[in-house]
């Protein structure tokens, strides 16, 4: 998962990437880490948009089921000043793509 860490309109980045583990070695700490190239398998922005309130900063957690249905939530902290409001969906890994 990636994310900009904005809220709002200011909200650019929220997505779940993918990356290709064949041919990826250990690189020793300290040295020069490997580069992969990453896939975007969903752009989560949509998704927090569509319940009318503002993007949410802090997509944190991610699980698949073994039928493949993607399961999302946010953190809200739980401090002062944020709206308190927690979102929890959920998506198959079909219904979009990098191509789309």
């Amino acid at each position: 998962m990636e994310r900009d860490n904005l809220i709002g309109d200011k909200a650019r980045l929220k997505q779940v990437t993918s990356v290709a583990l064949d041919g990826l070695k250990p690189a020793a700490l300290g040295g020069d880490l490997p580069l992969v190239d990453k896939q975007v398998v969903r752009d989560l922005i949509p998704d927090l948009k569509r319940w009318n309130g503002y993007v949410q900063d802090k997509v944190e957690g991610m699980a698949i089921s073994p039928d493949g249905t993607v399961w999302v939530v946010t953190d809200n902290d739980g401090v002062d000043d944020a709206s308190g409001e927690t979102l929890f969906w959920s998506f198959g890994l079909e219904t979009q793509t990098a191509a789309q």
